[in-house]
């Protein structure tokens, strides 16, 4: 028969409230939304042209703090950013997207969260010009957003 001194007993019940403490910080907390919000495209020429560089926009929910955007056309990633988190302001990501294809695009931007889509009709490109190429993707996959963390990303990296 084993005797438990009252050292034993307070050292369970302490870890037993400790245990009880965290699961109700972790389970209990509240957790900030950051939905995308609004989805636009920055530029507002009509009409569009395939091989012009064009800028999307997602912002999420004021207050959520820096939130990673993966933007997408027609379900092809083609980057990913993290918002800016200003204090007072709408976190805002932003991309620059140069269509390579003529027709319709459904563009989506996702944190995580919440998606939010848009379609755009693209002409073909204009006669006389040199289309664009489009950047490589960076951002779409969890390596690739961590290695870009803190590196220029945001709509700071596209010049707002």
């Amino acid at each position: 028969m084993t005797t438990q001194t009252n050292y034993g007993r307070r050292i369970g019940w302490g870890t037993a409230g400790l245990a009880m403490s965290l699961a109700a910080l972790t389970f209990g907390a509240p957790t900030a939304s950051a939905d995308v919000e609004t989805f636009w495209v920055g530029t507002a020429n009509y009409p569009r042209y395939a091989g012009t560089d064009y800028l999307l926009y997602a912002t999420t929910v004021k207050g959520a703090g820096a939130r990673w955007v993966i933007f997408s056309d027609n379900g092809v990633c083609i980057g990913g950013t993290r918002t800016d988190s200003v204090p007072g302001y709408t976190p805002m990501a932003g991309i620059t997207w140069i269509p390579t294809t003529a027709g319709r695009h459904v563009l989506t931007a996702d944190d995580g969260q919440t998606t939010k889509s848009i379609t755009v009709d693209m002409e073909p490109p204009q006669a006389g010009t040199t289309p664009k190429t489009p950047p490589t993707p960076t951002g779409c996959d969890k390596l690739s957003q961590l290695l870009t963390t803190g590196s220029g990303t945001g709509s700071a990296a596209i010049g707002l």
